[in-house]
């Protein structure tokens, strides 16, 4: 049995506008910059060994801060949107069948569906797995909702029910490397209270 932290990167304002942002190379907003020095300090009390990201700064560069050994692995980037990157759910025209089948359908100009994306985070997970090693996988809510359900076995279409916030903090404890049991999913870092425990 090993633990696995699942952590989405701080927020965006592109993001806060309720736009997917797919594979734009954005920063954390200053607000999550602020945020940061707490989140760190919480995540480094967590007994984590070694940090897994994509090559998106919003998710990279921050895990990089961390001072731990570090894997880049693109596969981890979010959900391609194509066409709709950055462009605000209210503002986009013609997603109806994309609405129908979030899963299979790919959005256009170069997108991708949502199985393709959780068939590539999975094998990134699958491919760098360490059982012996804290890990924590700092990326982003398409690719962690997707790994979250390859380890607690559920389907593609549930998992897209998840929240998950900017610098939410999911728990998994892994068996086997192909199973998991949840114990906390989306709490919010930093923590509130007096001790700022988790």
């Amino acid at each position: 049995m090993t633990t696995l932290y699942l952590l989405r990167h701080g927020p965006t304002d592109a993001g806060a506008r309720g736009a997917p942002l797919g594979r734009l190379n954005l920063p954390v907003n200053e607000a999550g910059q602020a945020l940061w020095p707490r989140v760190k300090a919480e995540l480094l009390g967590l007994g984590i060994q070694r940090v897994l990201t994509s090559h998106l700064a919003r998710a990279r560069d921050h895990a990089r801060d961390l001072g731990l050994p570090i894997r880049v692995l693109p596969d981890l980037a979010e959900q391609a949107f194509g066409a709709w990157d950055g462009v605000p759910w209210s503002e986009i025209q013609g997603a109806e069948a994309f609405f129908k089948d979030p899963v299979g359908s790919t959005p256009p100009g170069e997108g991708e569906s949502f199985f393709r994306c959780a068939d590539r985070a999975r094998a990134a997970i699958q491919g760098t797995w360490d059982g012996a090693a804290v890990t924590l996988v700092l990326a982003h809510g398409g690719t962690l909702r997707a790994i979250l359900a390859h380890f607690l076995g559920l389907p593609l279409d549930r998992a897209l029910d998840l929240v998950w916030q900017p610098f939410g903090l999911s728990k998994l404890e892994i068996y086997q490397s192909q199973r998991g049991i949840l114990c906390f999913h989306n709490r919010s870092l930093p923590s509130a209270g007096p001790s700022g425990m988790l």
